[in-house]
């Protein structure tokens, strides 16, 4: 405990950066597939995102800070086809079939795992991977 009163700060949060480069495109599929909210927070002078977020809580609710963001920030940049987030959730089998019911198909089977967990593996419209676990 005296290491943590010694440094004085704590972590609120911790979000992984998502980069893109179609900010409009990612944002869509994150609303369709995955059910989530957005917001393009900075534009180039073309209306092109620059920075945006995408959230699965209701955007009353995030904009108030009241729960810990549990998005992705979204910057423009060239997408790294690579694990970005282990990612816990409730009710993996309902998550698994509502994304499976958006026709996307690109998401691995849950799985009971031998340290008791549940975990399936979805790929983004950028080729990211999501690593879900329940």
């Amino acid at each position: 405990m005296s290491r943590f009163i010694e440094k004085g700060y704590f972590v609120k949060e911790n979000s992984p950066i998502y980069l893109t480069e179609d900010m409009n495109n990612t944002i869509k599929w994150f609303e369709e597939v995955l059910g989530w909210y957005s917001n393009i927070v900075e534009k180039d002078y073309e209306g092109n995102g620059l920075y945006g977020v995408v959230f699965d809580i209701l955007p009353e609710i995030e904009i108030t800070h009241l729960a810990p963001f549990t998005g992705f920030q979204l910057f423009r940049g060239k997408p790294e086809q690579r694990t970005i987030s282990f990612m816990q959730v409730q009710n993996i089998e309902t998550m698994y079939e509502y994304i499976i019911s958006k026709g996307w198909n690109k998401i691995t089977q849950v799985e009971t795992q031998p340290w008791g967990g549940k975990t399936c593996s979805l790929t983004t419209i950028d080729g990211y991977i999501i690593n879900i676990f329940q």
